[in-house]
């Protein structure tokens, strides 16, 4: 009987092995057939080792097809997804060929079968010596400040900042600069918090990148200097008259912008005070500018003259 069984299971056995390999194939063919992909697009991170850092530019992203059950594949989170650079290995400066290897996390985890297409799948970059240094924070400005108005002081919080990158490239650099900091409307000092920004992608920051920045603001002082300005005689007793034409003048002034915008200078602006004459005479007076209020005088000339007193035509002379 199990001789009889024996050959019943070995009759037509190339027939039969042909078979289970067909049907095998058909259950995997079905199976592949089941899998679909899934186009993603994730981070590229570099590792680096405490000597040596990248020095030339890589892509920041990877496109990664992944492939597998529907419904496992679909469920994975783009953030348990991570493409990786590992530059750990390298201890010697030149242009390296590196693999990207993707990370799983997470959701990712555990899903059998799962395969990845990473496009590009390996990176050529420069790996350079690691160097730190110190690089002066300089404000960036935007927009105007209100007419008349001027930037007259500034102030940033740490004045410098920690620097880590490439040596070659941290030796072109000088400064690195702030957001752009908004003047527009401004007519009064101000502070505020703003960020440094990133002066390279190959260049990171040691330290917080936030900084204070504190401003002086005040109306703008503009110096302006008028001439043939003439001495004018002022308070002068009515039976009195000055002798010959008094000379012309210059005089320099400060004020705002706005409100040197359009002055002329009046008949007055350098007077000399006759008012405690009461005789015929020669006399040296001082001469005095007259602005109006918001108008500094910053100098002037003459600052004396010399002049005659006589009587006035018609009028009883004084002793």
């Amino acid at each position: 009987m199990t001789r009889l069984r024996l050959d019943r299971v070995l009759e037509n056995w190339p027939a039969k092995i042909l078979s289970l390999a067909a049907a095998v194939t058909l259950f995997f063919t079905y199976q592949l057939n089941r899998l679909e992909e899934r186009p993603l697009s994730v981070p590229l991170r570099v590792v680096t080792n405490d000597e040596y850092v990248p020095a030339s530019q890589y892509p920041r992203t990877v496109r990664l097809v992944i492939r597998g059950d529907p419904n496992a594949i679909f469920a994975v989170l783009e953030g348990d997804l991570e493409a990786i650079l590992d530059l750990t290995p390298f201890t010697t400066p030149g242009v390296q060929r590196v693999p990207v290897v993707i990370e799983k996390r997470g959701s990712a985890l555990g899903i059998d079968p799962l395969e990845f297409r990473i496009e590009p799948s390996e990176v050529a970059l420069t790996v350079e010596q690691r160097a730190v240094r110190e690089l002066q924070i300089v404000p960036s400005f935007r927009g105007f400040l209100e007419p008349g108005y001027e930037l007259t002081g500034f102030k940033v919080t740490p004045p410098r900042i920690e620097v880590v990158g490439p040596a070659s490239l941290l030796a072109r650099l000088d400064d690195v600069t702030t957001e752009p900091i908004e003047l527009t409307g401004r007519s009064e000092g101000f502070q505020l918090r703003t960020r440094v920004t990133e002066k390279d992608p190959l260049v990171s920051y040691l330290s917080s990148d936030v900084v204070e920045f504190s401003a002086e603001v005040r109306r703008a002082i503009v110096f302006k200097t008028f001439q043939d300005i003439p001495v004018e005689a002022a308070d002068l007793a009515p039976d009195l008259a000055v002798r010959g034409n008094l000379p012309v003048g210059s005089v320099r002034v400060s004020a705002s912008r706005t409100e040197l915008e359009g002055f002329i200078p009046s008949a007055g602006v350098l007077q000399v005070d006759l008012a405690g004459i009461d005789k015929p005479g020669t006399y040296t007076l001082a001469v005095v500018p007259r602005f109006p209020a918001g108008f500094q005088v910053e100098s002037w000339l003459p600052m004396v003259v010399a002049l005659t007193v006589v009587s006035a035509p018609g009028s009883e002379e004084r002793p």
